[in-house]
């Protein structure tokens, strides 16, 4: 399994307590909306904000899933995309100054594309990736680590 994520909490330097940990282990908690407004305070209420936390759940969900389902042969790992070369990536560098920097940090100079990212999605899924299991694969450009410098 494949599990779309983000390099936005890596980015965010998004690090729970276990409190938060806890509440974002389950996401289907009834109360799970109120528990980490709780938790995180009105902020969350801000997309900039809450993405992050929801993808850093993702992050936490495949690797979960990796531990639940290996012995039983089955891999889970999170993909994190940076800017993709789509219409909702190309009018977030035209509007977001931000982003911009970003796609210029990177050591390609370009956004990645749609077939960059199914090429990596498909090579995960492939048996040559059977060693993979549990982690999260940047498929960035080089974002990540001309932003953190990493």
């Amino acid at each position: 399994m494949v599990y779309f994520a983000s390099m936005s909490p890596l980015l965010a330097r998004v690090d729970p307590d276990p409190a938060v940990a806890a509440i974002l282990d389950d996401p289907l908690d009834p109360d799970f909306l109120d528990k980490i407004h709780d938790a995180l305070g009105p902020s969350i209420e801000n997309t900039a904000m809450a993405y992050p936390w929801a993808k850093h759940g993702v992050h936490r969900f495949a690797r979960k899933e990796a531990v639940r389902l290996g012995p039983v042969g089955a891999r889970a790992c999170s993909l994190s995309p940076g800017i993709i070369d789509t219409p909702q990536g190309r009018q977030e560098a035209s509007t977001h100054a931000s982003m911009q920097r970003l796609i210029d940090a990177t050591p390609l100079g370009r956004t990645g594309s749609s077939e960059d990212v199914a090429s990596v999605v498909a090579f995960m899924l492939s048996d040559e990736a059977g060693f993979l299991n549990g982690i999260d694969i940047l498929v960035d450009g080089g974002v990540f680590a001309a932003v953190r410098g990493d």
